[in-house]
């Protein structure tokens, strides 16, 4: 039976499956909040204590409605901010829009290297300064890179990691699976809590969740796996995936049932590899973005590897 651990050394403690928020807001399924409030309550009933935010979802009204019932739950969020002024305005957002008076755990989003934590240190520092208020109870940042990984075990005050690493190795842009793996290990050796992001590669590895999930539980060097999910049965199954157990099969075919279709994010750079990749004729680029006939795609996944931005995800 799983039970709550460490979450690195930053105090906090978790249950080995997270929550992500991205796939019930209005960039993906666009859940309106009570039906976003309800499935995080019963992720919460089924012993889920930790839900992944962003400034940028727009899921901290159906957090906050959750939150009524379940003051108890913990809630990391992110946000771009580069500066003080920045990271205060975000800071002050997140706490009024989720009326919380302490934000469990506060990330800068998608930091990439060296340089990009060095450019947002101001906001970082700012970050810092609440927590020692006891506004906030622990800092970090996520990403996508090994890069910003491996720097991280000498950027000072950095609590928690949330990086992108899956069986394949899909969406990470600058090195493989094992490369972040080794980098992963290095920062929690050092202390700093993990919390990985993508255990399907963004519904890419939706046809052998059993091996994604498999391939993260033997990582020991990973506190938490947060995955989005849209429904009780999709809670269900990766609960019992995430503890090595057969899940209900009558639940697990439901979710392979689920109708799914291919996105696009809107940070598309219409480079054009995915088309020249698609062996379908299901991607074309239209008006400076790749877009997808949903008629011809058959959601094999063989495009998400060559996007550099993964932008491309099933849902």
């Amino acid at each position: 039976m799983m039970t709550l651990r460490p979450l690195g050394k930053s105090g906090l403690c978790v249950f080995p499956l997270a929550f992500g928020t991205l796939t019930i807001s209005p960039m993906q399924r666009d859940f309106p909040p009570e039906k976003g409030a309800e499935l995080i309550l019963y992720a919460a009933a089924c012993g889920i204590n930790l839900f992944d935010t962003a400034q940028l979802y727009d899921t901290y009204e159906p957090l906050r409605l959750a939150l009524k019932k379940r003051p108890d739950l913990l809630v990391s969020t992110k946000s771009y901010a580069w500066d003080r002024a920045t990271a205060q305005e975000a800071f002050d957002d997140a706490r009024r829009r989720l009326d919380m008076d302490v934000i469990p755990i506060f990330l800068m989003h998608e930091q990439e290297d060296m340089l990009t934590l060095k450019g947002h240190r101001e906001a970082f520092d700012f970050y810092l300064e609440q927590k020692a208020k006891g506004k906030i109870r622990a800092v970090g940042f996520s990403t996508h890179r090994v890069a910003a990984v491996d720097y991280a075990p000498r950027y000072p005050g950095l609590d928690i990691i949330h990086p992108l690493i899956n069986r394949t190795g899909v969406g990470i842009p600058d090195g493989t699976r094992d490369d972040m793996a080794a980098a992963i290990a290095r920062a929690h050796d050092a202390g700093i809590g993990i919390f990985a992001m993508k255990p399907l590669g963004g519904g890419h590895l939706l046809k052998s969740p059993a091996e994604a999930f498999d391939y993260l539980r033997g990582l020991d060097c990973i506190d938490a796996v947060c995955c989005g999910m849209q429904s009780q049965d999709e809670i269900d199954v990766n609960l019992r995936l995430m503890e090595g157990l057969d899940p209900d099969a009558a639940a697990a075919q439901r979710t392979q049932r689920e109708p799914r279709r291919l996105i696009i994010h809107d940070w598309c750079r219409a480079c054009g590899k995915c088309v020249e990749r698609c062996r379908q004729g299901a991607l074309s680029i239209q008006d400076g973005i790749c877009v997808c006939d949903q008629q011809k795609c058959v959601r094999c996944g063989y495009c998400a590897p060559v996007c550099e931005e993964f932008c491309i995800k099933v849902i």
